[in-house]
């Protein structure tokens, strides 16, 4: 600004001068020679240099002095899910690593509602310029695009991932009065029971709700599935027998099996989990059964790769220390690193398994 005020000031002093003497030439010719005019107007050019050497350190720190302002803003992670639920407690254990590798405060924004879609559309309009991140289950990655003509995101144009967070399993439970040790004893008292067959799922149109619709077509069982806003619900009616049975993450669900309230009967993931080993997977009771929960982190299309390979890093290393590893163990998460490139074909492969689930359940688009 300042070089532009003195090559304005200048132009104007020589665009006077000019039209002076193409108005006046006699009165100018009349005129003796002014030699300080023609010493201000020879030094002109040396005054220019001058002063633009002189402004030049002024005007190259200021896009310096931007840059380091706009490095140092704060990082913000939205997650579409409660403060104090699980999703929201990974965040903010992550936030508190990630603030020192990545140089910049890390802060949690809570975008609750609508199974993450509020926050997917925020980080959508968001600027790329990896200030703004997105950790997301795969129900708003996955599930939330299949089940709705209009989520406001699209999965994979809008936003791009970061990386892997976590797994984490799910579970089948029955009522601790209902007197049933596996899946095949559970299948016989529906059989018996089909008025009082009901399963809750912790919402309409998620995984479990897909998940258990296949279950009923691969058994030939019918289920009715009782949808609930949230898992909590879902098992506070499981503890007062409401319900006979139930399905969600296994974290929800763990407490009360140990306290002997509910009885887990069946691990939704191809292997067992060390907090209950002696509890068998639904593949090695004889059924095809696999909800595959994880935890993703995304950003906005458009973030240069430098920005979100340098991210992924940050986030590879906190999640292999031990002490990231075991708070996220407490909550039945298991620690599951990787590359963007991986976490976008996790992504894909989910979306390919359950499309045909979807579809096969009936399901009307909202």
């Amino acid at each position: 600004m300042l070089f532009e005020m003195i090559e304005t000031s200048v132009a104007s002093f020589d665009f006077g001068h000019r039209s002076l003497q193409q108005s006046s030439p006699n009165i100018l010719a009349a005129q003796k020679p002014n030699p300080a005019l023609k010493e201000a107007r020879i030094m002109h050019p040396r005054r220019k240099l001058v002063v633009s050497l002189a402004a030049a350190p002024l005007l190259a720190g200021v896009p310096g002095a931007l840059r380091a302002q706009a490095a140092n803003a704060p990082i913000r992670i939205l997650v579409g899910f409660p403060p104090g639920g699980t999703i929201d407690v990974v965040a903010r254990v992550l936030a508190d690593r990630l603030k020192d590798d990545l140089g910049a405060p890390v802060v949690v924004e809570s975008r609750v509602g609508a199974g993450g879609q509020l926050a997917a559309q925020a980080l959508k309009s968001a600027a790329p310029d990896g200030k703004t991140l997105m950790l997301a289950p795969d129900h708003t990655m996955v599930i939330v695009p299949l089940t709705l003509k209009d989520p406001g995101f699209d999965a994979t144009r809008d936003l791009m991932a970061v990386g892997q967070v976590a797994r984490y399993v799910g579970a089948f439970a029955v009522s601790s009065n209902l007197g049933v040790k596996n899946f095949a004893e559970y299948l016989a008292w529906a059989r018996a029971n089909p008025t009082l067959a009901n399963i809750g799922i912790p919402a309409p149109g998620s995984k479990p709700h897909f998940g258990m619709q296949a279950l009923s077509r691969e058994t030939r069982v019918a289920f009715t599935t009782v949808p609930y806003r949230g898992s909590a619900p879902l098992v506070q009616d499981l503890l007062g027998g409401q319900i006979a049975a139930g399905t969600t993450a296994l974290g929800d669900f763990l407490e009360h099996h140990a306290a002997g309230k509910l009885r887990i009967i069946g691990v939704i993931d191809p292997r067992r989990v060390a907090q209950i080993p002696d509890v068998p997977t639904f593949a090695e009771q004889g059924y095809k059964l696999d909800l595959n929960y994880w935890l993703g982190m995304f950003a906005p299309a458009g973030t240069a790769r430098p920005v979100i390979e340098r991210i992924n890093a940050a986030l590879v290393k906190a999640l292999a220390q031990a002490d990231i590893r075991e708070r996220m163990q407490k909550l039945v998460f298991e620690p599951s690193a990787g590359s963007p490139a991986a976490m976008a074909e996790v992504m894909a492969a989910d979306s390919r398994y359950w499309e045909p689930l979807v579809k096969a359940s009936g399901w009307t688009l909202q």
